[in-house]
């Protein structure tokens, strides 16, 4: 009879905490995830900027374009990867190229710039994802 009157509120607070659980944290928002179209296009705009950088020598730049790209690619790969594995692929090759030789001293530019030019061509067949 007695845990009859604790049912309800157990019950209660049990509704509350969970329902906080949906609610923002410290009142701040997930940044809105980029489309496909989106992502490839802002990745793209970064490897423009990192061939003029490796053009100009800029290895301290050349490394926060790298991770910059990384990056960008980690807010919609998941999306890519779901509508097309083998075009998935065809981005991470030459992207942990960059990322691997954004790295080192001295900056193989020749390498950096290849890989650049794969990972831009790739990323206009993944601009069409629908």
């Amino acid at each position: 009879m007695q845990t009859k009157k604790y049912i309800v509120p157990i019950v209660l607070a049990a509704s509350l905490t969970l329902s906080a659980c949906g609610t923002k944290d410290n009142g701040s928002e997930k940044p809105k995830e980029p489309t496909i179209a989106e992502g490839s296009k802002e990745m793209k705009q970064t490897l423009t900027d990192l061939k003029s950088q490796l053009k100009a020598n800029e290895a301290d730049k050349v490394k926060e374009s790298g991770e910059q790209l990384e990056e960008s690619w980690g807010k919609f790969e998941d999306g890519v990867k779901e509508k097309d594995a083998d075009l998935y692929e065809k981005v991470e090759t030459p992207l942990h190229t960059i990322e691997a030789g954004a790295k080192s001293k001295p900056l193989d530019a020749k390498t950096l710039t290849k890989a650049s030019d794969e990972l831009n061509s790739v990323l206009s067949e993944v601009e069409k994802l629908k």
